[in-house]
C-alpha cells in the first residue's frame, strides 16, 4: 500500500502547473528571468540521489535547492518539523507558509554561507502557455501507458515516435531543446 501511495503522489505532481519535469537548472533559471521575487518552479532533480528540485528567486537571484526524500517524507532536510508524505501537499504547505508571513525556510548551507532563506510565494505555472493539441495528447498518453508499450498501440511510426521523443511538460521548451540539438549537431 505504502508503494501505491508513493507511486500515486508521484503522478499527481504531473497535474500540478509548477511541475516543469525533467527541465535543466539552467532552463528553470530562465523560466524565473522576468518573474518576481518569491517565483518558483519544481523540477525533476539532475542528482540521481533526489526526485525533486525547487528553483526559486530571492533577493533578484534565482538558487537551486534539492528536495530530500527520506522515510516517505519530503522536506527542506534539516527542518524536521515541516516535511510532507507526498510532493503536492509539501510545495502547498511550503506556499501556505511563505504566503501567511509568519514563515519563511531557512536552508542551512555550508557554514561559511550562513543560512539561505527560502519564500514561496509565486508558482510559475506552465499552464500559462498554451500547448498544441498534439502536444496535450501525447501528455494524457504517457501519463496513462507504460513507455514500454508505446510501440504496441496500433498507430503509425511517426506517431509511436513522436510518443517515444523525450517528454517535455511544455511544448514551447521541447521546441527550444530541438533547435538547441539541431544547432549544436550542424556544428559537429
Amino acid at each position: 500500500r505504502r508503494k501505491m501511495d508513493y507511486a500515486a503522489s508521484i503522478e499527481r505532481v504531473k497535474d500540478c502547473g509548477w511541475f516543469w519535469g525533467p527541465i535543466s537548472g539552467e532552463t528553470a533559471e530562465k523560466l524565473l528571468a522576468g518573474e518576481p521575487d518569491g517565483s518558483f518552479v519544481v523540477r525533476d532533480s539532475s542528482d540521481e540521489h533526489y526526485i525533486f528540485s525547487l528553483t526559486f528567486k530571492l533577493n533578484g537571484l534565482v538558487r537551486h535547492v534539492r528536495i530530500e526524500h527520506d522515510h516517505g517524507n519530503f522536506s527542506f532536510g534539516c527542518l524536521l518539523k515541516f516535511r510532507s508524505n507526498t510532493i503536492v501537499d509539501f510545495i502547498d504547505s511550503a506556499v501556505a507558509h511563505s504566503r501567511s508571513g509568519r514563515y519563511l525556510f531557512f536552508l542551512h548551507r555550508r557554514p561559511i554561507l550562513g543560512p539561505m532563506r527560502v519564500q514561496l510565494l509565486h508558482p510559475v505555472s506552465r499552464f500559462k502557455q498554451v500547448q498544441s493539441l498534439q502536444h496535450m495528447c501525447r501528455f494524457i498518453i504517457l501519463k496513462t501507458l507504460r513507455r514500454d508499450l508505446i510501440d504496441h498501440l496500433p498507430l503509425p511510426r511517426r506517431l509511436k515516435d513522436y510518443l517515444n521523443t523525450p517528454h517535455y511538460y511544455s511544448e514551447e521548451l521541447a521546441t527550444q531543446s530541438l533547435l538547441t540539438k539541431r544547432c549544436t549537431d550542424s556544428r559537429s
